[in-house]
């Protein structure tokens, strides 16, 4: 079966991200959901800021609420080999 999360796990190979630290009881399916929702609205506001001063955002943002939503908090991209 493939991964259906393959191309989030190459973006962050790609470039070298890691998901934050959390205790696993924040990885439980409603309150990730919760926890995604809270973030992404914080996230919105911040690269709002950001945009104004003619900033782009790197993605890492968005990067880790889809790791969040779909429970990948403690999930690490790995290369071949490791």
């Amino acid at each position: 079966m493939a991964d259906p999360h393959q191309e989030w796990r190459a973006d962050g190979l790609a470039h070298g991200w890691r998901m934050p630290p959390e205790a696993r009881w924040k990885g439980l399916p409603i309150i990730r959901h919760v926890r995604a929702v809270v973030a992404a609205v914080a996230v919105d506001e911040h690269e709002a800021i950001w945009r104004k001063a003619g900033l782009i955002p790197t993605g890492y943002d968005q990067w880790v609420l889809y790791g969040i939503w779909h429970g990948l908090s403690h999930a690490t991209p790995h290369r071949e080999g490791e």
